[in-house]
């Protein structure tokens, strides 16, 4: 659990913040000091912010360096191509990236601990908390943002420039970490999502989060596990029903555990079959049985339409379809197969809902509102993906809108465009915020991207250099 933080420090109200320079100077100075209280009741408690032993670390690099090792010169050279294109990238970008990474150094309070257990079990369950600056100090807007990153190399740092856009206009930013290969395949990541998610329900107040009003976004990788997440727990929900039902009105029995064969012969669907592609029961599944909440919908504490929406961003939802198309962008085939265990359909977002589609299924009472935002020129998840997705949620009944941003990469949403002082994702997050959580306490006021931290960090001349070297 959270430690029961209070500060003393009474930060100004964002609907009434001035525009002079001096008093936003003393916003970030009351907000420094809001963070450092903050941090400082956390580091007096052992489950607050986590020391990381060394030896901890030199055992995990170690106990998983030749795996990695075997998966980088067997497979695929395309990546030592890719990875040299990542590291121009990132020097052409250097002034922007070193003000990404002097605002994560000063701001966020880091590495909190989201681990539900007994005890913290790895060095990535751990969450980064963006306070709102100027923003009230209780029912404050949550968003949850799951970070991109191919399921490698993914970081809950990467959403700083979010937070620097989002935090001054009163929302709480909460970016858990996860596993990624090779510490885990799949179904850790889909686990890890779940606990992150239930843990921000459960103690964003203590941070002035409302929990009544939390968005959940994810990004690349992230909008899968994410997609994932969310569509299992509500098909999940529906197959519980549907089992209340049978019950309700036959004379039929249907056991825990069992498979679903005799709801269908009451003209109900088998989600369960439909989520893992074959006939099967809870037993023959372990690793689907062990992201909770998912098949033993009874113990969940939470469920998506706890969510004021989701909107996932450019992410890869038919592992089927791109499984090809990632290898020969360097992503080689042998590490898929380890992460999705060689069951690309089960762990596609698309296939997933489709299936349920062709059945009848109705999740319009069991998914959250949702918007789908991809970019037209993304090479490394195309749109033609995202529309798709969009397509097989529709199909559901559920509440979903597509947005396409013209001209725009994998990576110009989250990166080259706020670089460049360009807010639009940002801003269009904000404002699905304010349309889910309208009826909520908050009062949202109107997005301002001409505010200083929402200002260009690069020069555009090597934005547009970095847009030709950029891998994704």
């Amino acid at each position: 659990m959270s430690p029961k933080l209070r500060t003393n420090v009474q930060v100004p109200s964002h609907k009434n913040a001035p525009d002079s320079p001096k008093t936003r100077k003393s916003e970030r100075r009351a907000h420094k000091s809001q963070i450092r209280s903050i941090r400082k009741g956390l580091y007096k408690k052992s489950d607050g912010l986590a020391a990381f032993p060394f030896v901890y670390h030199l055992n995990l690099i170690t106990s998983n360096a030749s795996l990695l090792f075997s998966y980088l010169i067997k497979g695929t050279w395309t990546w030592v191509y890719m990875l040299g294109r990542l590291g121009l990238f990132v020097f052409v970008l250097l002034p922007g990236f070193l003000v990404m990474a002097f605002y994560y150094i000063r701001y966020p309070i880091r590495n909190v601990s989201y681990h539900t257990g007994p005890s913290r079990q790895s060095s990535r369950h751990m969450c980064d908390i963006y306070l709102p600056v100027g923003g009230p100090n209780k029912d404050s807007p949550v968003l949850i943002f799951l970070t991109g990153g191919a399921w490698i190399i993914g970081y809950k740092m990467w959403g700083a420039l979010m937070g620097r856009a989002l935090c001054p206009h009163g929302v709480l930013l909460i970016i858990p970490d996860y596993r990624n290969f090779p510490q885990t395949d799949v179904t850790g990541m889909m686990f890890d999502v779940d606990m992150a998610i239930e843990w921000v329900f459960k103690n964003c107040g203590e941070f002035g989060g409302d929990p009544r009003n939390i968005t959940l976004v994810g990004q690349s990788a992230g909008a899968h596990l994410g997609g994932m997440v969310l569509l299992t727990k509500a098909a999940a929900a529906f197959r519980s029903e549907s089992l209340k039902m049978v019950n309700r009105f036959s004379f039929a029995t249907v056991e825990e555990g069992v498979d679903f064969d005799l709801a269908v012969d009451q003209g109900l669907t088998d989600v369960e079959e439909l989520c893992d592609g074959s006939p099967t029961s809870r037993s023959t599944t372990p690793e689907f049985e062990r992201v909770r909440g998912f098949t033993e919908v009874k113990q969940e504490t939470w469920k998506p339409t706890d969510l004021r929406g989701f909107i996932p961003i450019s992410g890869p939802y038919d592992l089927v379809e791109l499984c090809d198309h990632f290898q020969k962008r360097g992503l080689d085939k042998r590490i898929l197969d380890w992460i999705f265990q060689k069951r690309f359909e089960k762990y596609s977002p698309t296939i997933l809902a489709k299936n349920l589609s062709e059945s009848s299924v109705n999740l319009s009472r069991y998914f959250p509102p949702t918007t789908v935002i991809h970019g037209a020129n993304d090479v490394s998840a195309p749109c033609s993906g995202g529309i798709n997705f969009y397509e097989s949620l529709k199909s559901l009944s559920i509440k979903v809108d597509l947005t396409v941003y013209d001209d725009m990469s994998h990576t110009d949403p989250i990166l080259e465009k706020p670089f460049a002082g360009e807010q639009q994702l940002h801003k269009d997050i904000y404002n699905l915020m304010k349309k889910w959580g309208k009826k909520e306490k908050h009062e949202f006021v109107e997005f301002d991207d001409d505010i200083p931290s929402c200002g260009r960090v690069a020069p555009q001349i090597m934005i547009n250099i970095a847009r030709k070297a950029n891998p994704f």
